[in-house]
């Protein structure tokens, strides 16, 4: 499990001011893999921090243009996200990543157009990637975290996916966010392990390590991904109790 695991650097190695300087401190802890932001302003250190590690690039968030967290759900900037949608895969095949996070973005009043919005930008999304031979993977964000985030519900995530039918558009799967929004985790991955395109884990309600006291027991949580069928990368997206490579002991206990 451990060589699956991929630093999410937006939370982990955060002692290093850039993207780029983080990618080879994650490197040197042992991480073959990381998910990161859009570097917008460090697109050539960034690939030339890869192309010195080796680290694979596990994950991207799609380039949030003036927002930061995305506008896949807003109603009037369908244009802006296809343009930022294109930039992102132009840069994830530079570094072959082969996933990125289609962020939804906050929710600006009218919930159903902007899911109105949301479908036809993920059904246009769907069609580019699949031509680039990417996957985009949605995300339910819990209210508590993030209370206007526009995709907060896995129910309506699933249902949108299973409208869209496509391959190339999929659920992410924060373990974080999952129990927060609806619990039942055994369940959960009954209903979505088909639909799962990537995963991601930190223990609840803090949003530290797995290994500190919460409400999840990650050595079950662990072994039902196994069950699941699951084999990809698992982005650790938490915030340390300490500092990153403090926490990291956690992963030998697993």
């Amino acid at each position: 499990m451990a060589s699956k695991l991929a630093a999410n650097l937006n939370f982990l190695f955060t002692e290093g001011k850039c993207i780029s300087e983080r990618i080879r401190m994650a490197h040197r802890a042992g991480f073959k893999s990381v998910e990161i932001p859009f570097p917008k302003q460090e697109l050539e250190n960034v690939i030339a921090a890869k192309e010195e590690t080796g680290i694979q690039i596990a994950l991207i968030n799609i380039d949030p243009g003036d927002s930061k967290f995305g506008n896949t759900s807003w109603p009037h900037a369908k244009e802006s996200f296809k343009s930022q949608l294109n930039e992102t895969i132009s840069f994830a095949k530079a570094v072959s990543c082969k996933k990125i996070h289609l962020m939804a973005g906050l929710s600006q009043g009218d919930r159903t157009e902007e899911l109105i919005a949301y479908k036809e930008n993920l059904k246009y999304a769907s069609q580019i990637l699949e031509k680039a031979g990417i996957v985009g993977v949605i995300e339910p964000i819990n209210k508590i975290s993030l209370p206007s985030y526009f995709m907060n519900s896995f129910d309506t995530a699933s249902d949108v996916i299973r409208e869209i039918n496509s391959k190339h558009i999929r659920l992410m799967v924060d373990i974080f966010h999952l129990q927060l929004i609806r619990g039942n985790i055994t369940n959960a991955f009954s209903d979505f392990k088909d639909i799962i395109g990537h995963i991601q884990i930190a223990q609840v309600p803090h949003r530290h390590e797995p290994d500190v006291v919460g409400e999840l027991d990650f050595s079950y949580i662990f072994n039902l991904i196994k069950l699941s069928g699951y084999d990809d990368w698992i982005g650790c997206e938490y915030t340390p109790k300490t500092t990153t490579l403090e926490g990291l002991k956690w992963i030998q206990k697993y």
